[in-house]
């Protein structure tokens, strides 16, 4: 329950910092505000690691998995994605009650 709740919190911070970091850039731009995908930052970080993740994803597991799934995923707004991701974790991380 600690870790849940710990999770959460780093998921939501690290969901702020990007936030922070896209209306940096939106600032800095003329284009406007914009929200960073989650492939463009794993591209940024390490681009190998994303070109290899495909192929492994459709030989070891499925091709259908790939395309709605994975794929949709690196296309979403990573602030958004990290900002759910930790409000699920502190929502299972919360103490529960017994009725």
């Amino acid at each position: 329950m600690l870790f849940c709740r710990f999770l959460g919190l780093v998921f939501l911070g690290f969901g702020l910092v990007v936030l922070g970091a896209d209306v940096a850039a939106a600032y800095s731009s003329d284009d406007g505000f914009r929200l960073s995908a989650l492939g463009e930052w794993w591209f940024a970080i390490h681009p190998d690691s994303l070109q290899l993740l495909q192929p492994a994803v459709e030989r070891h597991l499925s091709p259908a998995l790939w395309d709605p799934g994975i794929q949709s995923l690196l296309e979403w707004p990573l602030a958004l994605e990290a900002l759910a991701l930790g409000a699920l974790f502190l929502l299972l991380g919360r103490p529960w009650r017994r009725l």
